[in-house]
C-alpha cells in the first residue's frame, strides 16, 4: 500500500520545486567549479611560460653550464612547488630543487609548450617543455613544472562544501515549500469544508467567491452553479413528490371509500356493477397519471426519441379539429394557413397539439372561438392555438408549463398536459410559448421544417 504522502499535492509540489532548485544550483555549481579550475590552469600556464622564458633568457646569456646553473639557482630562491630541469646533449645542466623529482620530469616525453596535467608519485603537476639553444652553442631541453596540489585541494574542499550546502538547501527548500504549499492550499481546504457542510437540507450553502485565488475562481463558480442546479432540482423534486402524492391520494381515497361502502352490506348485482364501473374510472385515472409521469421522466432524461418522418401540419390540425369538434358545443373552430411540412413524430405532435386544443376548447366560453393558425417564420413551422375568454394572469404564465399546475382547481385533469406538450416540442428541437390578453389567449409552437432538417 502506498504511503499517505504519495498522493499529496503539497508534497509533490514541494519535491518538484526542491528538485528544480537543486538541478539549477547543481548546474551552476558545476559551471563555477569548471570556471575556477580553468582560471587556475590559466594562472599556472602564465607562470610556467614565464619561468620557461626566464630559463631561455638565462641560457642565452651565460656562456657555461656552471654559470647558467648558478644564475638559475639564484633566480629560483623562494619558489615553492616549482620544479625545473634543463638537460643538454651531454647530460643534465640544471635541476631544481633536487635531482630526484626533477629528473623524473625531465624524462617525460611528448610534452610541449601547451600545459599538460600529469600525476607523479601521487602528486599532480602542470608541465610545459621547450627547446633551448645555449650561448655556448649546445641544444638543450627545458622542463618546467608546478605542483598544483594546493589548487586541487582547494577545489575539492570547495566542491565538498558546495554539495553539503546544496543538500542543506534542498532540505530547507522542501520544508519551506511544504509550508508555503499548505498555506496556498488553504482555499482548497475551505472548499472541502464548505462541501462537507452541504446536505439535502442545506443545499442553499454556497462557497464565498470573495478572496478566492484566480486559479480556483472558475472551480468555485462552477461548484456554486452546480449547487444551484441541485437545489433547484431538489426543490422541483420535492414539489413534484408532494403534487404526485396529492394527485394519487384522491383516486386511491375514492377507491378505498367505494370499496368500504360496497362491503358494508349485501347489494344487488346492478349496484355492484355500478361500483365496479366507478372503480374502473378511478383506475383509468391512476393509469393515465402514471403513464404521463413515465413519459415526463423519459423526457427529462433525454429518452424520448421522436420518429423522423414528414408531417403535414395542416392535415394533422384538420383531423384534430374534426375529432375534438364534438366537444365544442356553441363554439366556432377555425383553421387558417396552408399546407406546411415538418420533420417529426406524427403521434407525438398529434398529442401535443391535441392537448393545447382540448385546453383551448375547455377554457373558451359559449359562443366564443378557437383558431388554429399555421405559418412559417424564420425557417420554422409555426402552429398557434388561440381562444377567446378570460386572460391568464401574468404570474400564472410563468409556471403554466410546470407539472400539476391547474389554473382552475375545480376542473378535472392531472395538470400534466402542458408539461407533456412542452417535452414533446423540445424533443423535436422546437419551442413553445404562451401569451394572454383581454382579446385572446394563444399558445405558439415552433418546429423545424422538414426541408431544414434534411439539409442540416
Amino acid at each position: 500500500m502506498l504511503p499517505p504522502w504519495h498522493n499529496s499535492i503539497t508534497v509533490r509540489l514541494s519535491l518538484a520545486f526542491a528538485l528544480l532548485a537543486t538541478l539549477v544550483f547543481a548546474a551552476l555549481g558545476i559551471y563555477l567549479g569548471r570556471s575556477a579550475d580553468a582560471h587556475m590552469a590559466e594562472l599556472d600556464a602564465h607562470e610556467l611560460h614565464g619561468k620557461l622564458a626566464l630559463v631561455r633568457h638565462v641560457g642565452t646569456q651565460e656562456t657555461t653550464p656552471e654559470s647558467m646553473g648558478q644564475r638559475l639557482g639564484d633566480a629560483m630562491v623562494g619558489e615553492h612547488g616549482l620544479i625545473v630541469a634543463v638537460d643538454g646533449d651531454s647530460g643534465s645542466i640544471f635541476r631544481w630543487p633536487e635531482d630526484g623529482l626533477a629528473g623524473e620530469l625531465a624524462a617525460t616525453r611528448n610534452i610541449g609548450e601547451t600545459p599538460v596535467r600529469l600525476n607523479l608519485n601521487g602528486r599532480d603537476f602542470r608541465i610545459v617543455a621547450g627547446p633551448l639553444t645555449t650561448a655556448w652553442g649546445q641544444t638543450a631541453r627545458v622542463v618546467v613544472a608546478r605542483d598544483i596540489r594546493h589548487h586541487t585541494a582547494f577545489l575539492d574542499r570547495l566542491q565538498r562544501d558546495f554539495w553539503l550546502a546544496l543538500l542543506a538547501a534542498a532540505l530547507l527548500t522542501v520544508t519551506v515549500g511544504i509550508l508555503i504549499a499548505r498555506r496556498g492550499m488553504a482555499p482548497v481546504r475551505d472548499i472541502a469544508h464548505a462541501a462537507g457542510r452541504i446536505s439535502a437540507g442545506q443545499l442553499a450553502e454556497r462557497i464565498p467567491e470573495n478572496d478566492v485565488p484566480l486559479e480556483l475562481a472558475e472551480l468555485v463558480t462552477a461548484f456554486n452553479a452546480m449547487l444551484g442546479r441541485l437545489e433547484e432540482s431538489f426543490n422541483r423534486l420535492s414539489d413534484f413528490s408532494g403534487n404526485l402524492a396529492h394527485e394519487l391520494r384522491t383516486p386511491l381515497h375514492t377507491l378505498r371509500m367505494q370499496t368500504e361502502v360496497s362491503l358494508g352490506k349485501l347489494r344487488s348485482v346492478d349496484e355492484y356493477r355500478e361500483l365496479l364501473a366507478s372503480n374502473l374510472e378511478e383506475y383509468e385515472r391512476l393509469s393515465r397519471i402514471i403513464a404521463d409521469m413515465l413519459f415526463l421522466a423519459k423526457a427529462d432524461n433525454g429518452l424520448v426519441m421522436p420518429q423522423k418522418e414528414a408531417v403535414d401540419l395542416h392535415d394533422l390540425c384538420r383531423h384534430l379539429l374534426e375529432y375534438y369538434g364534438i366537444l365544442a358545443d356553441n363554439l366556432t373552430l377555425t383553421l387558417d394557413g396552408e399546407a406546411l411540412t415538418v420533420q417529426g413524430d406524427r403521434l407525438m405532435l398529434q398529442r401535443a397539439i391535441g392537448n393545447l386544443l382540448v385546453n383551448a376548447i375547455a377554457h373558451t366560453p359559449p359562443h366564443g372561438g378557437v383558431t388554429l393558425a399555421i405559418g412559417e417564420q424564420d425557417g420554422m413551422g409555426v402552429v398557434s392555438i388561440s381562444n377567446t375568454g378570460s386572460p391568464i394572469p401574468a404570474e400564472a404564465l410563468l409556471r403554466i408549463f410546470d407539472r400539476f399546475v391547474r389554473l382552475d382547481p375545480g376542473r378535472e385533469g392531472s395538470g400534466l398536459g402542458l408539461a407533456i406538450t412542452r417535452s414533446i416540442v423540445l424533443a423535436h428541437g422546437g419551442s413553445i410559448a404562451a401569451s394572454s390578453s383581454d382579446q385572446a389567449t394563444a399558445f405558439t409552437i415552433r418546429l423545424p421544417l422538414a426541408s431544414a432538417s434534411i439539409s442540416a
